[in-house]
């Protein structure tokens, strides 16, 4: 990936993140990237390929980061969703842009580009849903729908990066504990202290391509 495709797509989440998909013409975009019109077509053939790929790398990166902070194999459910907590609403806050993009503007997407999101995020829930059908069987987690749970978690811990402000009252630290609490409580699991929350690295995948 070169320098003027990583400007399109951070014009792009820019813009998309500030006033929406559908209002962002392709015009803006490349003056916005700092490119000409023409030149988007050289990459793309159109702003809704660009949206798809923008999802789609949000939901790879968001993998990627939970497979680095994931605790080992032996740990039980608990620790491994407090894990998964902290992973997912860090990464969320300190990626707002992207996270706001990725979950509210797949709609937008053609059918076939949409099935391949569909898919990426259908994998990373299973994901949650394995740790708590673990929690079940193992007697650490109560939790008659593994499945169903795992995409009311996804939705409630995402939901943080619509109402977090980085200069208002809490830190991320304090919503991870906040929510960390409220999901063990709900799923019957005894609190866990930890003397650090794990930490998702700022730097994304698309700006790891340019360094």
């Amino acid at each position: 990936m070169n320098l003027t495709e990583i400007n399109i797509r951070l014009a792009a989440i820019k813009l998309i993140s500030r006033s929406g998909y559908e209002s962002m013409s392709l015009r803006q975009l490349a003056a916005e990237a700092g490119i000409n019109s023409s030149t988007l077509y050289l990459y793309y053939k159109g702003k809704n390929e660009l949206l798809a790929e923008l999802i789609l790398d949000y939901l790879q990166d968001l993998s990627r980061e939970w497979a680095r902070c994931r605790p080992a194999n032996a740990a039980n459910a608990p620790i491994k969703l407090r894990a998964f907590i902290a992973c997912h609403v860090r990464y969320h806050l300190e990626h707002q842009d992207e996270a706001m993009l990725g979950n509210f503007e797949y709609r937008s997407l053609e059918q076939e580009s949409r099935l391949q999101v569909t898919q990426a995020r259908r994998m990373y829930l299973k994901g949650l849903q394995d740790l708590l059908e673990q929690g079940v069987s193992e007697g650490s987690l109560s939790c008659a729908e593994p499945k169903l749970m795992a995409r009311t978690l996804f939705n409630m811990l995402t939901h943080a990066c619509v109402w977090y402000k980085a200069d208002g009252r809490w830190s991320i630290d304090d919503v991870i504990r906040h929510y960390s609490e409220l999901v063990l409580k709900m799923l019957g699991a005894q609190p866990i202290a930890l003397s650090r929350a794990p930490t998702v690295r700022r730097r994304t995948a698309l700006m790891e391509a340019f360094s």
